[in-house]
């Protein structure tokens, strides 16, 4: 590789006439304005107060920058976030400095018009909501608001002092290469960093082969008019590809942008940058194979290649085959029903591959509610993908998903379902909340269920029994320090064996879903107490979009029988939801 390299102050970096910075279409957005996790400031943060707490008579040293040059431009392959941040930086101290600083945004045509339009504009830009539909934008304005609160306190005298020592004294090492060793150089530096992702490698190395040209032999003419045919041909094939890279780009930063989404991101429980697309369509392409290997670019730069495609081809047949798999990835999530069943059996995956089997039975039978509505609740009471889906499958001596069920109805119907069948209770109030939320057409919020509690509607502490012992305890199994004929003067206390054997106060019947942290505000407050805090819409309260929780709070009275019966009503519709028929509850134990 052949190259060449200096030390330049940003004074010869920046400030070079008729010089134009292109930030190409293989880089990531402008992220320097955004908090890593485990940090505590940016890295535009970072280097002001390094800039600032600087010996301002010493030189001072940045990294590096690697750049291309053609002609009049520099093309930054590596020094994107560095640049822009200076950029941004003589911006905030006087928009006078950028007017001869040309920096442009090679294809996200909304961040270009913004650096473009950047010399033009005062500190009301900072008055406009952040578009959080731009990245490179929202992070831009971040960025401006972080520089401006460390320069705020500036004097004339320091401004003065501090832009004479960003001009002259900080200097950066100046790589020069190749045009054409560019995105090569690109995936060398950048693929031992932490913030430089094989999702980015597989974009970078995509955009590079759909851009490569599709060259024809022709016969050599000595004819004008060919000639000048020829030159056409070659003019319109170059802005169709410039164009098709262009799109490409656009696509793919939408996708980035959706898969980033805090819903998106909690709904699959992904924190890759592209979500699961890049891994499950390797996972797609290789027949499952290698299920649970992680994304490597190299995998992916296999799969652009093959027989009979030219490179460029190729990259476009996958390329579609991506966007037809982001199409499928969305319609799942926004499809209200296809949402809430997905994520109920989500829920229930039990590893990596699994969940990419559920995703795949989802995917396949999207438009088929009845399916996905089954698939979803025999996840629920514990059945495996292969016990569903592999039925023809099953020898006579493995456990079908109908022997999942009824084990499952029997655990449910015992009376002390709060301590032996905790989670299965809550899956299947989870689902009873879901459903009334999918006769309305809306997405179910899951959030809950990483703060899922089980509550008593009437509390455990007001319910009492004795042990052999005849010591008097209460449902939260601590020593009651007074007598039975004492308690009989309370009415707000039962006697866990009036019950008799169908149910206690840990009995199914007994039990709805809430947040955690509402649970804890309810704490032993009675029943009234509970409706009162539920039904009391001037205070914020997350577990109030819960219908079926919310049904069960209205009733008018909650008592033994409200609760024997809620248990029946309960029991009764999960025997209709999974179509049993030949087995009744009084078989049960309690």
């Amino acid at each position: 590789m052949s190259s060449k390299t200096a030390f330049k102050t940003i004074e010869e970096y920046l400030f070079q006439e008729n010089k134009r910075f292109i930030i190409p279409n293989y880089q990531r957005g402008y992220k320097w304005a955004a908090k890593e996790k485990g940090r505590h400031e940016t890295a535009v943060e970072k280097l002001m107060n390094d800039l600032i707490s600087a010996d301002k008579s010493q030189q001072y040293f940045l990294q590096g920058v690697t750049v291309s040059e053609e002609g009049n431009n520099i093309i930054l392959i590596d020094g994107q976030q560095r640049t822009t941040t200076l950029y941004l930086l003589f911006w905030c101290l006087s928009k006078d400095f950028i007017k001869n600083i040309k920096l442009e945004y090679d294809i996200r045509q909304q961040s270009k018009e913004f650096i473009f339009n950047l010399v033009n504009l005062d500190d009301s830009v900072m008055l406009e909501p952040l578009n959080t539909d731009s990245q490179d934008i929202y992070y831009f304005k971040k960025a401006i608001a972080q520089i401006k609160e460390r320069i705020k306190y500036f004097n004339n005298t320091v401004k003065s002092e501090f832009i004479d020592f960003l001009r002259n004294k900080v200097t950066i090492l100046y790589i020069v290469i190749d045009r054409d060793k560019a995105t090569k150089t690109f995936t060398m530096m950048n693929g031992s960093k932490a913030t430089m992702l094989q999702e980015e490698l597989v974009k970078a190395e995509m955009l590079r082969k759909v851009s490569l040209p599709e060259i024809e032999e022709k016969q050599v003419s000595t004819s004008l008019e060919d000639n000048l045919n020829d030159l056409k041909e070659i003019i319109t094939k170059d802005w169709e590809t410039n164009t098709l890279r262009s799109r490409y780009a656009r696509e793919w930063d939408k996708w980035l942008y959706w898969w980033n989404r805090e819903d998106v991101k909690s709904f699959f429980n992904t924190e890759n940058p592209m979500g699961l697309l890049l891994n499950y369509y390797v996972r797609q392409t290789n027949n499952k194979a290698e299920q649970n290997k992680n994304l490597s670019f190299e995998d992916f730069r296999c799969l652009l290649i093959e027989n009979g495609h030219t490179e460029k081809q190729k990259t476009k047949l996958v390329f579609k085959e991506l966007r037809d798999l982001q199409k499928s990835f969305e319609d799942i999530f926004n499809r209200p029903k296809v949402h809430n069943y997905l994520k109920m059996a989500l829920i229930c995956s039990v590893d990596k591959e699994d969940r990419f089997n559920i995703i795949d039975y989802f995917i396949d039978r999207k438009n088929d509610e009845n399916l996905i509505d089954n698939y979803a609740k025999w996840r629920l009471v514990g059945a495996t993908h292969r016990q569903i889906v592999k039925v023809a499958e099953l020898t006579v001596n493995e456990v079908t998903k109908e022997n999942k069920v009824e084990e499952a109805l029997i655990q449910l119907s015992k009376n002390f379902v709060y301590q032996n069948a905790y989670d299965l209770a809550a899956k299947q109030l989870l689902r009873l909340n879901v459903e009334e939320d999918n006769k309305l057409k809306r997405k179910f919020d899951f959030s809950i269920w990483q703060n899922k509690s089980l509550e008593h509607i009437y509390p455990k502490s007001k319910v009492y029994h004795k042990n052999e012992q005849g010591l008097l305890f209460n449902g939260s199994d601590e020593a009651i320090n007074f007598n039975e004929s004492e308690l009989m003067k309370d009415k707000s206390w039962l006697d866990r064996a009036a019950f008799h054997k169908n149910g206690s106060e840990h009995c199914i019947g007994n039990l709805v879903l809430l947040y955690g942290r509402n649970n804890s505000e309810f704490g032993a407050k009675t029943v009234q107490e509970k409706k009162e805090t539920y039904f009391n819409v001037e205070e914020k309260f997350e577990s109030r979009h819960l219908l079926h929780t919310i049904s069960v709070f209205a009733q008018d009275k909650w008592s033994i029988n409200e609760i024997q019966q809620n248990k029946e009503k309960i029991l009764a519709q999960i025997k209709v939801d999974y179509n049993i028929k030949d087995i009744t509850l009084e078989q049960y134990e309690g």
